[in-house]
């Protein structure tokens, strides 16, 4: 029951920000009740099918206030309302604060440290069951909810075919499946198809990679239509039924340090038990701990320092939105 009204007044206070962020960057005169049917229609559709390209789409757009960069510049085209000879010098000041404090590197490094750190103790918890329990690997990709899936078609390849994100954590599910001993499935769930639903060319370059570095072609499943951690976890029960595991299967989790948590929530809201494995850490040697040393480029900002914030930030956005959904077995514990 707190559950059900914490998501309720959380949805209230989010509609209301997001309201009041339009009504202060769009005449008022275009806030008419059919903008207000239209975001509710989006509304409507995110509920029915969050992984749509179009839903995708309109969520960049209506998630801009709550990036650094898009509220930076929301605050920024405010300022402006009136022309340059009336600029807001709070709205501008406010602007120059975030883009700057969002880019500097110590930012990004300390925001992405409490989140790998908290996934490295959460891998690490007494409660894992040990390796050697697993009745499956899976290997998840990088989508994690209302994104546009279209964003593949520019992801960066390796030289086998296979992006330069998912490639890693192929060559450490290899090393978990060696290192069990028992034979376990590995199900890569990574989202490999394009805008027409066609398998990408990485269906089988995955295949062979896992392979050639000794898992068996018939303990090789491929999940290519999942886009997000839930839909990941429906389409890994079903393989896990099909194969006959039943409920009672336990899989081992091979994703980013940043979402781990996050997604074996949502596979245990589904009662999928999971060995959470983190993997692709950003930070070495996070501030404070005795290998970390302070250096001027650390107080410089930086494109790739504001790209690494605005991604915990949008674990964080994604995280409430699967809180809101009820998609989390322990939401607080995320």
């Amino acid at each position: 029951m707190f559950e059900l009204l914490t998501r309720i007044l959380l949805w209230a206070l989010i509609g209301i920000i997001l309201w009041r962020i339009f009504l202060n960057v769009i005449p008022r005169i275009y806030l008419t009740w059919l903008g207000g049917l239209l975001i509710f229609t989006f509304v409507i559709l995110a509920f029915i099918n969050p992984t749509d390209d179009t839903v995708g789409a309109v969520w960049q757009i209506l998630s801009i206030p709550l990036k650094p960069l898009g509220l930076a510049l929301l605050l920024l085209l405010s300022a402006l309302r009136s022309g340059l000879k009336a600029v807001v010098g709070n709205q501008v000041m406010a602007a120059a604060l975030i883009l700057l404090f969002s880019s500097l590197p110590l930012t990004a490094y300390w925001l992405t440290s409490q989140s790998e750190r908290s996934a490295q103790a959460f891998a690490t918890n007494d409660n894992v069951p040990a390796l050697t329990a697993a009745d499956a690997i899976v290997v998840l990709g990088d989508s994690s909810g209302l994104l546009d899936s279209s964003y593949r078609t520019r992801t960066e390849l390796d030289e086998d075919g296979i992006s330069t994100s998912l490639s890693p954590r192929l060559l450490y599910a290899a090393r978990l499946y060696r290192d069990a001993g028992t034979n376990p499935l590995v199900i890569v769930s990574a989202g490999l198809q394009d805008r027409e639903g066609e398998d990408t060319g990485e269906v089988q370059s995955i295949i062979n990679l896992l392979a050639g570095m000794g898992v068996p072609s018939n303990r090789i499943e491929i999940d290519s239509e999942s886009a997000g951690a839930r839909t990941s976890a429906r389409e890994v029960a079903e393989i896990l039924e099909d194969q006959g595991l039943g409920d009672d299967a336990s899989v081992v989790l091979v994703g980013s340090a940043i979402n781990i948590r996050r997604a074996s929530s949502t596979f245990a809201q589904l009662g999928i038990e999971t060995i959470p494995r983190p993997t692709d850490f950003s930070i070495l040697a996070p501030p404070g701990s005795e290998d970390f040393q302070l250096r001027i480029a650390d107080f410089i900002p930086s494109v790739e320092a504001l790209a690494l914030t605005t991604r915990v930030v949008d674990e964080y956005l994604t995280s409430i939105y699967y809180f809101l959904r009820g998609w989390l077995s322990n939401p607080m514990g995320i």
